[in-house]
């Protein structure tokens, strides 16, 4: 059949849009990008994802220092303020999302000695061991971000008894008690108590940063057939073996009906046969699986999809954004964005091992699958704000659905997917999504053109623009291919 034909088929078949509609949340105007003006790094960085989202604020901090660590002093009267007046305008009035860029800095340090009680705290006092284990000196500046609005001293930053608050039948949440954890619905700062989604876009360079923020306009879940895996390496000698949520990821994933590809031997999965969206494993901890601190470029053979999200059991996987720089002996998020990956979560500093401490893995995942945006996903994962954890990709990425008809999963139905099954019309063996064969049977028949024809013209919703999107014939057009189709289908016959 000449490919001329088959586009006349595919009119007669029917055409219309079958859209996939994500679900309502954050969208461009509610996102304020802040950048060191001092960062040529930066400056190019907030540039450019305000070109990839139209409609996203951008806010200059000045007399902000680059390095990667900062004191909480500094932060609370050259950064926060700054950030405090914008979102206080009439401009940041629908500001729920803030974004941090390279060249601003990762990690707070907090100097104030633990004061071993916590004068006007609700009028609570507790036995000195507890007070000592809510004090915590390190935090990241996106997690310290997130409660900006409340979190104004010192002391605040390090009190980190999140525990106590509306679970122990206090009336307010406790300050570094994350209102948005556990939750399934989109976000907004009514509902959750004023709290502020964050992220990060950072990376070893510039370039390794607009690669992902390029990926993430374009992250899909595959099909099935053709659908990319998430990667679970688990590890029961790991360190963190009796806490992390590896198996509930397994099992939520499979509800999901997403691939995975799980282990829970000391052996570390280095291979994939087919695109990689997600990986989480215990990396350098894997007990004897042998990964190396430079794991991710050097031993994971991964395909990475677009979209492609890291989580590990690594307490320092967010220590440094510096090429070469100190990776205290672990695997960095600045290697998988390297390696083609999108974006992840991670910790700056030392989490301890605990679920209430790091992201849990099978929320994050969940969340992606169901269609929340990157920055609910994670922020909706992790009990603990004011603390070392950070997140790290665009916030507004979305993991989409690839319906039938797009061959090539470039986010489009058109001419380009109808010439791939057009070349291989009634192959009998080795068919794939890929080559026009959509329904699975294994070969390519007019069941999988009638599904190509249900979706003509379709175009995955996406913050970014398609580039060359598919053009709909006119009823003039569609008319008259609707005759050859008539005479093409009587000739077959």
């Amino acid at each position: 059949m000449c490919f001329k034909r088959l586009s006349c088929c595919v009119v007669f078949l029917g055409i219309c849009l079958g859209v996939v509609a994500p679900s309502l949340g954050l969208s461009n105007s509610n996102v304020l990008v802040l950048y060191n003006p001092a960062s040529a790094d930066g400056v190019q960085i907030a540039n450019y994802y305000a070109q990839v989202h139209p409609g996203v604020s951008l806010l200059p901090l000045s007399g902000v220092s680059q390095s990667e660590q900062i004191s909480a002093d500094q932060y609370l009267t050259t950064l926060r303020p700054q950030v405090l007046d914008y979102l206080g305008s009439a401009s940041g009035a629908q500001i729920t999302t803030l974004v941090t860029t390279k060249g601003l800095p990762l990690r707070i340090y907090n100097s104030q000695a633990n004061p071993g009680t916590y004068p006007g705290w609700r009028g609570q006092s507790f036995g000195t061991p507890l007070l000592n284990s809510w004090w915590k000196p390190y935090s990241s500046l996106e997690s310290e971000l997130t409660r900006i609005d409340r979190i104004s001293t010192a002391n605040e930053m390090g009190d980190q008894a999140y525990f106590l608050g509306t679970a122990y039948g206090f009336s307010t949440p406790h300050q570094a008690e994350n209102p948005y954890f556990g939750a399934t619905t989109s976000f907004d700062r009514v509902s959750f108590d004023g709290m502020r989604l964050t992220a990060r876009l950072d990376g070893f360079s510039a370039s390794d940063v607009i690669g992902a923020i390029d990926r993430a306009q374009h992250a899909i879940l595959y099909p099935v057939g053709y659908r990319g895996t998430v990667v679970i390496d688990n590890d029961p000698t790991a360190p963190a073996a009796q806490v992390n949520k590896m198996p509930a990821l397994r099992d939520k994933m499979a509800s999901r009906q997403q691939p995975t590809v799980y282990d829970n031997t000391g052996s570390a999965i280095v291979n994939a046969s087919v695109p990689v969206i997600g990986y989480v494993s215990h990396g350098v901890n894997n007990g004897s699986g042998a990964l190396q601190p430079g794991y991710i470029g050097s031993q994971l053979n991964f395909n990475l999809a677009k979209g492609a999200v890291f989580d590990t059991w690594e307490s320092y996987n967010a220590y440094s954004f510096t090429a070469g720089g100190n990776r205290s002996g672990q695997g960095l998020i600045g290697d998988w964005l390297a390696a083609g990956g999108t974006a992840g979560v991670g910790c700056v500093e030392e989490p301890l091992a605990s679920a209430s401490n790091v992201t849990n893995e099978d929320l994050l995942f969940d969340g992606l699958v169901r269609g929340m945006t990157f920055a609910e996903a994670a922020w909706s994962a992790t009990k603990q704000l004011s603390f070392v954890n950070t997140v790290v990709g665009d916030p507004l990425m979305r993991w989409l659905p690839v319906v039938a008809g797009d061959a090539d999963c470039d986010g489009r139905v058109g001419l380009t997917d109808l010439a791939l099954l057009s070349g291989h019309w009634n192959v009998r063996s080795g068919m794939t999504w890929a080559t026009g064969d959509f329904n699975g049977d294994g070969v390519v028949t007019v069941g999988d053109l009638s599904l190509l024809s249900s979706n003509w013209g379709w175009i995955r919703p996406s913050s970014a623009p398609a580039e060359n999107p598919t053009t709909v014939p006119d009823p003039a057009t569609l008319s008259l291919l609707s005759v050859g189709a008539v005479a093409l289908l009587r000739r077959r016959k």
